[in-house]
């Protein structure tokens, strides 16, 4: 990476105070959902006092609330009425379709926003759940609740899900091991893309009857079976020719990703492929930004927690006696981006033996591969499993 390519050092004290004051936004945001502002207004309730009498909200807290949201652009006002940005409209509105408004609302604000308040401690090395993991403790054994939390991470999954069938060709797999798959929305679009392809998902006890309600749902419950376990004491079964872990590696410590990389090893058969999908930030640790915060807060309660990057998820799995594997690459069009070997570092040339590949994966703020090379937030590495010996 050149030194153009590096993230910009800040040099003015107004950059401090926009990085100082950012969370308010952040809460601004979580509080309009929690009203549901942003529904109402595209359903026309979309003055100031409509929204107020709607929303039991006074008139003067709602007025300095909406200045909140007009300052980062989720709204405007135009003549005396209310109007949703684009994004806003698509995203943040019951029913419409990108809707992932739980998503935001929970995982990220009751969820994640708050979990936030233990960081000093964490990186003290302080435990919050001293018995268990963070997203057990926290998600599940308290705080929002196991059933709440696998909703609303399945809205905010569905969009990079039915993405990633698009870019992962499973074809010629028959059975799928999804470990930590939650509400099972990766597993119910690759089945939904893959018509013979039937699926194991592997979660907390918690997350079953979620996942199960989703499978009906989709109508995909004779070809999902669920396995209620811990992703590394549980018995992984045999007989899948893949395997899927996404957002897995992020919620452990080094020590158990050398555990699930052996034991994804130990599970597929020769020619069996593995699949992990999770955010990284590039080799240098320095970018892209989203990847670098998410990562931070993998660290809460976990004191041997990974910045993961490529070459580091590539190490784990090659020392798990696993191979790059050529024949599953994504189908990614880079027809705007010029060839893939210009538009990637070194690394990933086609005569390359590395096997991390670009995965962008949700909607507006997340960027794909550039001409610059930096990755988006999330990446994929897709690996098989060399012949037995």
């Amino acid at each position: 990476m050149t030194g153009s390519e590096r993230i910009k050092q800040i040099e003015d004290v107004h950059d401090i105070s926009a990085i100082t004051y950012g969370f308010m936004a952040s809460k601004a945001l979580f509080a309009a959902l929690d009203f549901d502002l942003f529904t109402h207004i595209e359903e026309g309730i979309n003055s100031v006092a409509k929204l107020a009498r709607e929303t039991n909200i006074s008139e003067n807290r709602l007025v300095t609330l909406l200045a909140a949201l007009k300052s980062v652009g989720l709204i405007a006002e135009r003549e005396g009425r209310l109007i949703n940005a684009p994004a806003t409209s698509k995203f943040l509105v019951a029913g419409a379709p990108g809707d992932f408004r739980d998503y935001v609302r929970l995982v990220n604000g009751a969820a994640g926003y708050e979990s936030f308040r233990h960081l000093s401690a964490a990186l003290r090395g302080e435990r919050v759940f001293p018995d268990k993991g963070f997203y057990e403790g926290l998600f599940y054994s308290a705080g929002i609740g196991g059933e709440q939390f696998s909703s609303a991470q399945h809205s905010g999954s569905l969009g990079p899900a039915r993405l990633m069938t698009k870019r992962i060709d499973l074809s010629d797999r028959r059975q799928l091991l999804d470990v930590g798959g939650g509400s099972g929305a990766y597993t119910l679009a690759f089945c939904t893309a893959n018509p013979l392809l039937k699926a194991t998902i592997l979660d907390f006890p918690q997350t079953v009857e979620t996942a199960k309600k989703y499978a009906r749902q989709s109508g995909l419950a004779d070809r999902v079976e669920h396995l209620a376990g811990n992703a590394i004491t549980t018995d992984w079964p045999k007989g899948h020719d893949v395997i899927f872990m996404s957002y897995v590696w992020s919620a452990v410590g080094e020590d158990d990703i050398a555990i699930l990389a052996r034991r994804a090893f130990d599970a597929l058969p020769s020619n069996g492929l593995v699949l992990v999908h999770d955010f990284m930030v590039d080799n240098t640790r320095e970018q892209p930004p989203f990847a670098a915060w998410y990562l931070l807060g993998s660290v809460l309660d976990n004191p041997d927690a990974v910045c993961l990057t490529p070459d580091y998820v590539e190490r784990a799995l090659k020392q798990a006696g696993f191979r790059k594997n050529r024949s599953h690459a994504p189908r990614h069009n880079y027809a705007d981006q010029g060839s893939q070997a210009h538009v990637t570092p070194a690394r990933f040339r086609a005569d390359s033996d590395v096997g991390v590949r670009p995965f962008a994966t949700y909607c507006t703020a997340i960027r794909t591969w550039s001409l610059t090379g930096h990755s988006g937030n999330r990446q994929f590495a897709i690996y098989s499993r060399g012949r037995r010996s």
